[in-house]
């Protein structure tokens, strides 16, 4: 059947924001269609898309190209031999490749890629998303099958016949903003009594539009208006001080665009084309002030075709001292003015641009089939369309899992993994695997009878796990494209899919509470699995960590109920459908999957849509989701009150929606981890769980080995183990500690977990290790990724302002240890710096 085709797909955008983004945007529908399909980007080097598309989980290769300068300069010389380079390499990535469909947005490297495409009879499609279009796509017009635009008359630059207007891709939660406004000025805290000015720059900032909205806050004031600012990362430093002003709140960036855009008035902003896409999706009044500075004026460009539509304003950067102060006023003085300007450029939206683009991909792949076979293709897609939630699922769901009777699982020695392949054999499957290295937790499968191999090749496997019809296979994300098992497992007919949806498969049918958030997340679900499982509930809890309780990762007390940790890694608590959920924190992170924290945001917002009807979501007191509230000594739905610290344990009151239920302890130190504690036991009432039975559970639980594990604990030394590897879980190791041992000196010794989370959150992780009296630094753990120029332990070390910190290597932690006088020693970080605390623990204890 052609659905069961496997397509290649290559895509080529670059050089800015504007034109990789919508590359990404469609490849992932792409890949929501097409799960088996492979793709290729192509680049040009040394240009951001050559660290953007790899974030977002795709391969790249690189052209040596770049744009004709205005000028004659050494690069426009230069150009003529890029350009036959680029071509001739051009030519061998898609002789290698043999791409099906090739798609360009914009930028040098599509230039060359598209040219070759097309003279190949390679079906072609471009995406141009300003409305004056790039030299690239003017000269690839005439060339491709397919043009998709986002603004009218660019027939003027391409053939009319090959235009569909399909619009820009825009987060659909934008979509919702006008249901938000009151939840959104609250969020912001805002003065229903004033108007609101929403001031974007990008995420980096605009220098002139600082500069005016600088100048501007007196008369902001007088125009009783108050001022969300964005004012980018580049510039917050200079800007922050004016948080302080009344009326103003200045921001590096804004994680919750949605509440920003619903909360606002009035809008300034760049003009740049995705920006006036959302816009459009927005609609509110907006004073468009372009930047000057890209090529061909674009901005001013796109921002023209909004304002001859009378559905905007436009003040060019030279026009701005003159004309900015007086045609404010007038805007906001004009409730008339501004509902006609909203309503005229809400008229220019397209909301489902991603979608229509990527429909007339879909006809260019399928324009040589027979046309019977060419509508089942579609109605094939339409229907996995509607199963498939998320844009990470490599492999459709398949059959139901009861038909396997052998279970092989690829990365097995995983912390999630393993809990699964302990589900399968506790329900009467034969169990195997691969992992790359013998851990504990292979050793432990390996004592129930789960036969684990460590070396990648075919002949490792067991016989009876070679049968495609009663074998399912199961991998995490983390095996490579090119791993041999994996591979013979795709190519041999074998039903083969993702953790997370095998997870989504098992769950559906119970009733499934599930725990999501960037941090917290196995605390909270272990506690909660013990909570139930003490209070004889059927419960199945797969963790992510090993329970001290347990010593496992799997708790089985029936199967009715399951409790899961929903992971944001790669989306893949999309797949979920709970009864139950809480989000414990929506921090930035894993922006190497994500790209910006935006997006991340967004996740966890389809993932509080996720719950079966009639589901109770519970959130963290002040994250931008409704739900029932947790908190520490506040005014939420639950609340900790009357908290104190008795023999290192907290004793507490839980406040919920109809009393107040008493006297609960809990023995793990930490305000982060009493806020873990709070909600699982919100989730437990809620589900129905008498209050002495919890309370009992509660003061038995022991916690998660690696998560504030004491190693050691005497009067003259404590040393202590936690899998912390982002600033705020620091934050939180950090403020445990002092708490329980105020006043004693503190050396940490840290692992950098990944060298994208390291570059990402350089400040914060100095900010965060700074705290501490002493430091040690070991080289940045690599886990899946390849090195960043640049990015080192050495060049964190730099940024902290700690007077004792320096870099080690492994084998100098027990020596450097021993040279500090320090009472409290900590071990923090997710690589494998956990391998070396049993080393640690032992010389200490000799040594004591």
């Amino acid at each position: 059947m052609a659905k069961n085709k496997t397509y290649k797909i290559i895509l080529s955008g670059g050089g800015t924001g504007g034109h990789i983004y919508p590359a990404i945007a469609i490849a992932n529908e792409l890949k929501a269609r097409f799960p088996e399909a492979e793709f290729l980007f192509v680049g040009a080097k040394d240009r951001m898309e050559m660290e953007k598309v790899p974030q977002a989980g795709y391969a790249i290769e690189g052209l040596w190209i770049s744009g004709i300068q205005r000028q004659l300069t050494l690069k426009n010389m230069m150009f003529p031999f890029k350009l036959i380079s680029s071509l001739w390499n051009a030519r061998r990535i898609i002789k290698q490749f043999k791409p099906d469909v090739a798609i360009g947005t914009g930028g040098f490297a599509s230039g060359p890629l598209l040219q070759v495409a097309a003279s190949k009879g390679i079906p072609t499609l471009i995406q141009e998303q300003n409305s004056y279009p790039g030299i690239t796509n003017k000269v690839l017009g005439k060339k491709v099958n397919k043009i998709c635009v986002a603004y009218d008359g660019l027939e003027r630059f391409f053939p009319k016949e090959k235009l569909i207007k399909t619009g820009n891709p825009i987060r659909q939660d934008l979509l919702e903003i006008d249901t938000k406004t009151d939840e959104a000025k609250a969020f912001f805290k805002l003065s229903p009594a004033k108007q609101t000015l929403l001031v974007l720059g990008g995420s980096l900032g605009s220098k002139r539009i600082n500069e005016l909205i600088e100048k501007e806050l007196e008369f902001f004031q007088t125009q009783n208006v108050q001022v969300i600012w964005q004012c980018g990362k580049l510039y917050y430093d200079t800007y922050k001080k004016y948080d302080a002003f009344e009326n103003v709140q200045v921001h590096a960036f804004l994680n919750t665009m949605d509440y920003a855009y619903a909360a606002a008035d009035v809008i300034i902003s760049r003009a740049g084309a995705s920006s006036v896409s959302e816009l459009c999706v927005v609609g509110k009044p907006v004073i468009f002030i372009p930047s000057p500075n890209v090529a061909e004026d674009h901005q001013t460009k796109n921002a023209k075709a909004i304002v001859d539509n009378d559905a905007a304003l436009l003040i060019k950067e030279a026009d701005l001292e003159v004309d900015f102060e007086n045609r404010f006023s007038q805007l906001v003085a004009s409730p008339e003015r501004k509902t006609v300007l909203g309503q005229n450029i809400r008229k220019l939206a397209l909301v489902n641009a991603t979608n229509d683009i990527v429909d007339e991909v879909v006809k260019l792949l399928t324009a040589d089939l027979p046309s019977s076979q060419r509508e089942e293709t579609h109605l094939a897609l339409n229907n996995e369309k509607q199963h498939i939630d998320n844009d990470e699922k490599v492999l459709p769901l398949g059959k139901d899992l009861g038909w396997a009777s052998n279970v092989y699982f690829l990365g097995i020695g995983g912390i999630g993994m393993s809990a699964l392949a302990r589900y399968f054999v506790a329900n009467n499957k034969q169990v195997a695997g691969y992992d790359k290295t013998k851990t504990d937790i292979t050793e432990g499968l390996e004592s129930i009878g789960i036969k684990v191999n460590f070396d990648d090749e075919i002949s490792q496997i067991s016989s009876e796990f070679l049968n495609p019809e009663n074998t399912l296979i199961v991998y995490t994300p983390a095996i490579p494209k090119g791993h041999k098992q994996f591979n013979y497992f795709l190519e041999n007919g074998f039903q083969v899919m993702k953790r997370s949806a095998v997870l989504g498969d098992i769950t559906k049918n119970t009733f499934c509470l599930a725990v999501a958030g960037t941090h917290g997340k196995t605390t909270t679900t272990s506690i909660l699995g013990h909570l139930l499982n003490v209070c004889d509930v059927e419960v199945t809890a797969f963790l992510g960590g090993i329970s001290e309780n347990y010593n496992s990762n799997f708790i089985l007390n029936g199967t009715k109920v399951t409790v899961v940790e929903a992971d944001e890694f790669d989306r893949s608590f999309l797949t979920l459908s709970p009864d139950m959920a809480c989000i414990t924190s929506m921090d930035a992170d894993h922006l190497d999957i994500y790209g910006e924290a935006e997006m991340l945001q967004q996740s966890f917002m389809e993932f509080s849509k996720k719950l079966k009807p009639n589901g109770k979501l519970f959130i963290r007191n002040g994250l931008p989701i409704q739900g029932i509230t947790y908190g520490i000594e506040d005014n939420a739905d639950y609340s900790a009150q009357n908290i104190k610290i008795i023999n290192g344990s907290y004793v507490f009151d839980v406040k919920t929606p109809t009393q107040t239920l008493h006297d609960f302890k809990f023995n793990l130190p930490g305000r982060h981890n009493l806020s873990n504690a709070l909600i699982a036991l919100a989730m437990a009432v809620e589900f129905g769980c008498p209050h002495q039975q919890l309370a009992k559970a509660l003061a038995s639980y022991s916690g998660v080995k690696r998560r504030f594990t004491y190693q050691i604990k005497t009067d003259d030394l404590v040393f202590i183990d936690d899998y912390a590897h982002h600033p705020e879980e620091i934050n939180a190791v950090h403020q445990a500690v002092r708490e329980m041992y105020p006043n004693q000196k503190v050396l940490a010794i840290f692992q950098p977990h990944l060298f994208s989370r390291t570059r990402d959150f350089a400040d914060d992780f100095a900010k965060s290790l700074s705290q501490f009296d002493e430091v040690l630094l070991l080289d940045i753990y690599p886990a899946r990724e390849l090195p960043i120029e640049g990015i080192t332990s050495e060049w964190l070390l730099t940024k902290m302002t700690n007077s004792h910190k320096k870099v080690i290597e492994k084998s100098d932690i027990i020596n450097s240890i021993k040279q500090s006088d320090a009472q409290i020693i900590l071990t923090i970080g997710a690589g494998d710096i956990g391998e070396e605390v049993k080393h640690i623990k032992q010389a200490l204890s000799v040594a004591n």
